[in-house]
């Protein structure tokens, strides 16, 4: 354990100037990223089907059209943090890295497995108690960048993220759970916008996606990236 401890403060700086710094970039990637899933999103595919109108054929065609949209959102928001990461990245390292570069490197696979992983794992803390939900969330936190910075396997990135917040575990929750609720406000407020300039239509529920997606997916993107690189700092010697 690094005698260093975690301090709110340079975890505040880190997200502010990943703002300041990039704003740009986070609008003109979200916009290329959330435009599209926010269309996508936004087609309900058992929309207008009842389930005594279903046969064999349409049942597999529906079913087919929905895992397919899940994974298309899971590579979208992959690539958006993995954009977000490699921003940070070049200011923590110096190396630049173009979109291109971003999207053909990152581990998509050990990135999605990961995601779907962690929702089964958070699902059963909160069924149980709400507790360990929220105690898995903090010291599961870290994985993403984890597998994007150190290219680690799933089972690997679990272990490293619980060995990096255990030290500073009450420090990272008071991080992690209240941008995880600021998260899903702004992503409520988008929604709203977006429903009430057009409505409860299929163009109402497109914009409140993509709102909702530009207000919310860069804060926790740029909170946990701070921490991942804040934790790394205190774990060199001598720190």
């Amino acid at each position: 354990m690094s005698g260093s401890n975690l301090e709110f403060g340079p975890v505040l700086r880190r997200i502010g100037n990943g703002y300041r710094r990039d704003w740009p970039m986070l609008l003109l990637v979200g916009l290329l990223v959330f435009v599209p899933l926010g269309l996508l999103t936004a087609l309900d595919p058992f929309a207008g089907y009842e389930t005594d109108d279903w046969d064999g054929l349409s049942s597999v065609l529906q079913i087919g059209l929905a895992i397919a949209q899940s994974i298309v959102v899971l590579l979208g928001t992959v690539f958006y943090s993995g954009v977000v990461a490699a921003g940070e990245q070049e200011r923590h390292s110096g190396e630049r890295h173009s979109f291109g570069h971003v999207a053909r490197t990152l581990p998509y696979g050990t990135l999605i497995l990961a995601d779907l992983a962690l929702i089964i794992v958070l699902a059963f803390g909160f069924l149980f108690l709400i507790v360990p939900g929220f105690i898995l969330m903090t010291w599961l936190a870290l994985i993403a960048p984890i597998i994007e910075m150190e290219k680690l396997n799933v089972r690997s990135s679990f272990r490293r993220s619980r060995a990096m917040v255990k030290p500073y575990f009450w420090r990272v929750a008071g991080v992690i759970i209240p941008v995880t609720v600021l998260q899903s406000l702004l992503e409520g407020a988008g929604d709203q916008l977006g429903h009430s300039l057009l409505g409860e239509t299929f163009f109402g529920n497109w914009l409140g996606s993509i709102v909702a997606n530009l207000l919310g997916a860069p804060l926790y993107a740029l909170a946990v990236l701070a921490l991942y690189f804040e934790i790394v700092i205190r774990e060199r010697p001598g720190s």
